[in-house]
């Protein structure tokens, strides 16, 4: 394990959704650039939402620890930023509505990986007055990512992160990713490691 970087470390745990067994009593841990892979219905999703402490396993544990102290389910869930496809944005907020709202709960990177310098270069393009609910698909993901990507946190969760995203959208996004990489836990559940996790070194297969 790398010193400085969160670590989620599963003992034991088993985790189903439905009739599905996703994991049994199995043992591993995560730290710094990691990818979860599998086949599509193979559990990555139900994954990463276990990770973001949105559910809980069903026996063993999962602890997440951050520079050293492992941190309580309070703690847990403004510790991790995300960007999922079953995360919803604000339909009815503007861009800039989104980023202000967003900033009283979270704080940004500095410099060029905060939120707005992440979005300058997204090749996000909207007039300031309108809402989210008639952006485009791939805009509403640049949108997330920069969230998610430029929130100070001690991990970042991504859920197939190219999805919707045109070629210079993901030559953005891998841009921003690598960056990332060397600053936080950063974890993507993906069936394209190559596109979506380039440099992922902590490897959790299903």
């Amino acid at each position: 394990m790398t010193e400085g970087f969160a670590t989620f470390q599963a003992n034991q745990l088993s985790f189903s959704r439905g009739n599905r067994k996703i994991w049994d009593k199995a043992t591993w841990a995560m730290q710094g650039p990691s990818a979860i892979l599998g086949a599509n219905g193979s559990g990555k999703s139900s994954t990463l939402a276990l990770l973001a402490g949105q559910v809980a396993p069903d026996q063993g544990e999962l602890c997440f620890t951050s520079e050293g102290t492992p941190l309580d389910s309070e703690q847990w869930m403004t510790a991790i930023s995300l960007a999922a496809p079953w995360v919803e944005l604000p339909n009815h907020l503007t861009m800039e509505e989104t980023l202000t709202f967003h900033g009283m709960f979270r704080s940004p990177r500095t410099g060029n990986m905060g939120w707005a310098s992440l979005l300058s270069t997204s090749g996000l393009n909207v007039a300031p007055d309108v809402p989210m609910a008639l952006w485009s698909s791939g805009q509403r993901q640049r949108l997330s990512l920069a969230l998610a990507l430029g929130t100070q946190t001690s991990a970042v969760l991504l859920d197939e992160p190219c999805s919707n995203l045109d070629s210079e959208g993901i030559q953005w996004y891998q841009e921003v990713l690598a960056q990332v990489f060397a600053l936080t836990t950063t974890i993507v559940a993906t069936n394209d490691p190559q596109k979506e996790a380039p440099q992922a070194k902590s490897i959790l297969e299903l």
